[in-house]
C-alpha cells in the first residue's frame, strides 16, 4: 500500500522521497518538495523496516497543513525579490506559470520565466493574479 503524496502546502510542487545511508544497515528517510525545499519530519531507522518509515514519512508530509493561497498584494511582491511566484495572466505574452520576481519592478512587476525570458506585468490593473502556489480546482474563484 502506497499513501498518495499532496503537493507542497507552500508552493504546489511535488513531493520528492529522500533517502540517506547513515551507516551499515540504518537508513534516513523523508520527504521535501522539489519546487521550494520545505521539509516534512524524517524518520531514521534500520533498513528492514525502510517500507513501513517511507509510508510513515508520507504520512508525516500529507499532514501538514495548506496555507492559504491569496493574491499577492504588491506590497508582498517587493518584499519576495528572487522567490518563485504562480502567475495567472491575462496577456498573452506573458503566459500562466512559475515566475521569479526579479529586483527591477516598479509600477509594473517584472517577472523571469522557467526559461529565463523577462516579462512586465501589472498586478493593479487586473492583468495578472500573483499567488504563492497554483490555485486548485474552486480555490479563489472570484464568482
Amino acid at each position: 500500500m502506497s499513501e498518495e503524496l499532496k503537493p507542497c502546502p507552500f508552493c504546489g510542487g511535488e513531493a520528492r522521497y529522500n533517502r540517506k545511508q547513515i551507516s551499515q544497515g540504518c537508513v534516513l528517510v523523508g520527504y521535501d518538495c522539489e519546487q521550494c525545499g520545505a521539509a516534512a519530519p524524517v524518520f531514521t531507522g534500520p533498513v528492514a523496516i525502510e517500507k513501513s518509515m517511507k509510508i510513515s514519512a508520507a504520512k508525516a508530509w500529507n499532514r501538514r497543513t495548506q496555507q492559504p493561497n491569496e493574491l499577492l498584494t504588491v506590497d508582498e511582491l517587493r518584499k519576495m525579490i528572487g522567490q518563485w511566484v504562480w502567475v495567472e495572466s491575462k496577456d498573452v505574452l506573458c503566459p500562466n506559470g512559475w515566475y521569479r520576481v526579479e529586483p527591477q519592478f516598479r509600477e509594473t512587476i517584472s517577472l523571469a520565466g522557467v526559461d529565463g525570458t523577462i516579462y512586465e506585468t501589472s498586478i493593479t490593473n487586473g492583468d495578472s493574479a500573483v499567488y504563492r502556489r497554483p490555485p486548485e480546482e474552486g480555490e479563489n474563484d472570484e464568482s
